[in-house]
């Protein structure tokens, strides 16, 4: 640098050449030294525009000016000292930072020029710096903007730097904040959650005590407290220390005592109260923009909690607080949260910003007392089933095997027609035996009343009216060996077809069958639906097969009770009021018995009082 940099900078002071290169080269690597080993932001930002203008000639002043964390732009440098007035280098920064590019404006001397030249990274603007240099030469001052783009790089790792410290910080607040929500999530109660919290906090952050209260009605009440299974509720220190979390609560932020220098978190007064000569923090565990509990740290000795200590406290309390509401939702009876219900939709109700809800309310209402008010139509619901109205029982006649079964059930057959046939061979066999017999009955009798034997006669007579009677029986019985339909109807049941040559007992059944212009439907009501059903009562019925369509009915007897799938039901007969409709004995609906008027309120809840008024005089003594 010339003789002239030193002599401005230096005024008074008029070295020697010899005693001067070796004063500038002392005086260069002093700058180097403080800069290599710049402890601080501030040191390393003022040995860097130093050296700036080391390298750049006949610099007057210069100012650095970089972003804070408000997002506001500050000197974080002025050269040659810090007393010097860069008042005037403002517009020039201003102007750069918003076009945000290198630019070149007279001085407030004729020959001064200002340079000014941004600092960017990744597209962040982050400061401008500023010279004023003296008048020169269009190539001299683009050689001064390069020195500048050059040297702005290290400002840009500073930056990066502090990034990447940050990053780390986040990263460990991050990590220490998932290992607690860890323990925390292994307690699946409440009071072991709390407990296993705030122990874990304690030797985490080398805390002496760590306590946790929880919002109760907007007051805070403590919860669990490090290293303490029991405490005294109503103590003097609990009553400090929860009127130290209420502060918290209220403001809805972190308080430190004693406050850091760049502290401005808030009234402390309680905590100030609480602590005496003790560093205590409080943070607030919030979930969904409202606080549902405070996390309070407190040290005997040694510093206050600094920023990154809080920061670390509040990174935890943000992933502790939804996960502690759970808890707590979960912990208190139905009636707490009954009444939060009901405190919840009274705000809602109260606010004016919400008219649908409160004509939803009135609606419900409204609704409400119709179901009370308004009468409608009791039916008693039970599941039915189509029956003939006659149902004819085809036996066997006697005991024989089966010939012949041309039909099955669901086949329509007409009077007269054939529904089984019985082998009827030893019959005729049989037949043949007592004919003979009767004949020689009858020769013994003729030669008898030839002979005057009357005894003999009368012996004859005898055996030949027996043998004539069971030749009769046999003819009824060959006369019956064809099983014939008594009317037009359709069979129920029977299918005789696989056990054609298979013997048959006497009186066994063979075939039912019903009229098919004559029906009547079985109702199966409960026990607990009987009371109300009488003889004449009408209703109707719909039928799987007849989904469309509802078939009126009257009750015409209620008889006795049976067992079926667990359930005592009553048999209820009733007759349908169409004759002309095409139905099939065995088809199955719901049908529904029309009993009176009531209430809805009533009709929706009968049954559930009914079971209710069973169990307590089951269970009261």
């Amino acid at each position: 640098m010339s003789s002239n940099f030193y002599a401005s900078s230096t005024p008074g002071a008029v070295p020697s050449s010899a005693n001067g290169d070796r004063d500038r080269r002392a005086h260069d690597d002093a700058l180097w030294g403080a800069f290599a080993s710049a402890p601080t932001s501030t040191e390393f930002c003022a040995s860097w525009l130093a050296l700036q203008c080391l390298q750049v000639a006949d610099v007057r002043a210069a100012l650095l000016l970089l972003e804070q964390a408000s997002g506001t732009f500050v000197p974080a440098a002025v050269w040659p000292s810090e007393q010097t007035d860069v008042t005037y280098l403002a517009p020039a920064a201003q102007q750069c930072l918003s076009e945000r590019r290198g630019i070149l404006l007279p001085g407030l001397a004729g020959a001064v020029m200002v340079v000014a030249y941004p600092v960017e990274l990744e597209g962040r603007m982050l400061g401008a710096v500023v010279l004023d240099v003296a008048e020169r030469p269009a190539a001299a001052l683009q050689q001064v903007l390069r020195q500048l783009h050059w040297g702005i790089g290290w400002i840009e790792t500073l930056f990066l730097r502090r990034q990447n410290g940050d990053d780390a910080q986040a990263l460990q607040r991050a990590r220490a904040a998932l290992d607690v929500l860890g323990v925390a999530a292994e307690q699946a109660r409440l009071d072991p959650m709390a407990m296993a919290v705030v122990n874990d906090l304690a030797s985490r952050f080398a805390c002496d005590r760590v306590s946790l209260g929880v919002d109760r009605g907007g007051r805070t009440r403590l919860l669990a407290m490090s290293h303490s299974a029991f405490f005294e509720k109503k103590s003097q220190f609990v009553t400090a220390l929860e009127n130290a979390m209420d502060e918290a609560l209220d403001q809805r932020r972190s308080i430190v005592f004693p406050p850091g220098a760049d502290d401005s978190r808030g009234i402390a007064i309680a905590h100030r109260d609480f602590a005496a000569t003790r560093a205590v923090c409080s943070v607030v565990l919030g979930s969904r923009g409202i606080g549902v509990g405070v996390l309070t740290f407190e040290r005997n000795q040694g510093a206050p909690f600094s920023a990154d200590e809080t920061m670390a406290f509040e990174a935890v309390s943000a992933l502790l607080g939804p996960l502690l509401e759970s808890r707590l939702e979960l912990h208190r009876w139905f009636a707490g949260r009954f009444a939060d219900k009901l405190r919840g939709w009274w705000l809602h109700l109260k606010d004016a910003r919400r008219p649908g809800f409160r004509v939803g309310v009135a609606a419900a209402l409204l609704l409400l007392v119709s179901f009370f008010a308004i009468d409608g139509e009791y039916r008693v619901s039970a599941r039915a089933v189509v029956e003939g109205a006659v149902q004819r029982a085809a036996v066997a006649p006697f005991d024989g095997f089966l010939r012949e079964a041309p039909v099955r059930a669901g086949f329509v057959v007409k009077q007269g027609q054939v529904l089984a046939t019985l082998d009827d061979r030893d019959l005729r066999v049989e037949r043949q035996r007592w004919l003979s017999e009767r004949e020689q009955h009858q020769a013994r009798y003729r030669d008898a009343l030839a002979k005057h034997e009357r005894a003999n006669a009368n012996v004859a007579l005898a055996q030949m009216q027996e043998a004539q009677s069971q030749l009769a029986l046999v003819d009824e019985k060959l006369t019956r060996a064809e099983i014939v339909a008594p009317f037009d109807g359709i069979v129920v049941s029977g299918d005789l077809s696989q056990l054609i040559g298979s013997p048959v007992e006497q009186g066994k059944l063979l075939f039912e069958l019903a009229p098919l212009d004559a029906y009547r439907v079985i109702l199966k009501v409960e026990d607990r639906d009987i009371r109300d059903v009488r003889v004449g009562q009408t209703g109707s019925l719909v039928l799987t097969g007849l989904a469309g369509e509802a078939l009126a009915f009257e009750v015409r007897n209620v008889s006795m009770a049976e067992a079926e799938d667990g359930k005592n039901t009553f048999r209820v007969e009733a007759q349908l009021d169409r004759s002309d409709l095409k139905l099939r004995p065995g088809m199955e609906g719901v049908g529904k018995i029309e009993v009176g008027e009531q209430s809805y309120a009533w009709i929706w809840t009968h049954r559930l009082s009914d079971w209710l008024r069973m169990q307590a005089w089951i269970w009261l003594p």
